[in-house]
């Protein structure tokens, strides 16, 4: 489960701006008033509902121009980059908030969002580097110890990341992150009613709902609760349409319910319009897209088909496990020896 929508920052950027010191401007020929006014103004709208990163890119470039030795300034750029929302820049994003953090070790804001970057990246080793030295900086900090503890689940180490969590809500029990990535980790230890309890909060709490409605319908699918799990799911699609993943989940519950043409719109859905497809960042979004695709053509008695679907998943990642053993069973289907309860199931 990908947990991108929660950015596991409540820092105020506006509070961190106004911090530049006069120093650091004087020298210029714009008015330290007037460049601190303008990051103000740019920090605003990167945090707002509906920012204008194209714009704040352009001011940006232009304020490092004259100074480009301001450290904010370069940590708004690599925000401004992140919000921006192409893999292509996330390149850019890094190298800004690494001038950003070695300009000005202290600033804590651009090293948190340095990590988040990374995490979107699958980066998480050097996620982890970033969230324990922010850490260093900021002892017992509990945004900081909860998005440490979703790296740890994404490392593989899901009970350290409850440890984590649970120390956040310890800290702060209305951390409406710290909650989330807790149930997240409790499902992958098969605590599964106490992490639906977690998500449940978390979606009642109105935070991220799309995100939270995802997490939450996905554990009641794997709990037998097919009923709230299409639900849930549904108002996962309807808050954030863009979602490749809410697509997917949907589509696997309706496969699981019979309705297959439903499932497989939900996976059209999911598969961005334009000849780049998916991108390098996000070949394991397409791989699902094939896997639950192949599992509705076996559903449908179409192995030929199916089996296309596995082999595709296979050319993305060879060592895909459950798309060996589907595809062995279409191709037994296809010479005509169809194994018992070989009919794309899997839930």
């Amino acid at each position: 489960m990908c947990s991108r929508a929660f950015t596991g920052v409540t820092i105020v950027v506006l509070a961190i701006v106004l911090l530049i010191p006069h120093w650091a401007l004087a020298a210029q020929a714009t008015s330290p008033r007037a460049v601190q006014e303008a990051l103000n103004r740019i920090a605003a709208d990167l945090f707002s509902p509906n920012p204008q990163a194209t714009q704040a890119i352009d001011e940006l470039r232009t304020i490092l121009t004259e100074h480009p030795g301001l450290a904010e300034a370069h940590m708004l750029l690599g925000i401004a980059y992140r919000v921006q929302g192409s893999p292509d820049l996330m390149g850019d994003a890094v190298g800004e908030l690494r001038q950003a953090v070695t300009l000005k070790p202290s600033l804590l804001m651009a090293r948190l969002t340095l990590a988040r970057v990374y995490m979107d990246m699958s980066r998480h080793g050097r996620a982890k580097e970033e969230l324990e030295a922010a850490l260093e900086q900021a002892p017992g900090r509990p945004e900081i110890l909860s998005l440490l503890g979703e790296v740890e689940r994404q490392l593989a180490n899901p009970r350290r990341s409850v440890e984590l969590n649970r120390q956040a809500l310890q800290a702060d029990p209305a951390l409406v992150q710290a909650r989330y990535y807790l149930g997240l980790a409790l499902l992958e230890l098969g605590e599964r009613t106490e992490a639906i309890a977690a998500l449940e909060a978390v979606a009642a709490s109105g935070a991220n709902p799309a995100e939270a409605y995802l997490a939450l319908g996905t554990a009641y699918m794997d709990a037998q609760r097919i009923d709230d799990g299409v639900k849930a799911l549904r108002q996962a699609v309807s808050l954030d349409p863009s979602r490749p993943e809410s697509h997917i989940q949907l589509a696997r519950a309706y496969r699981v319910t019979g309705q297959l043409d439903a499932a497989l719109k939900q996976l059209a859905l999911a598969m961005p319009a334009g000849p780049g497809g998916l991108g390098t960042l996000y070949r394991n979004v397409e791989s699902d897209v094939l896997m639950e695709r192949g599992l509705i053509r076996m559903q449908q008695g179409r192995p030929h088909d199916a089996a296309a679907a596995f082999e595709r998943v296979l050319a993305l990642d060879d060592s895909h496990e459950e798309a060996k053993q589907q595809l062995a069973l279409a191709r037994k289907q296809m010479n005509g020896k169809p194994a018992a309860g070989a009919r794309g199931r899997r839930q």
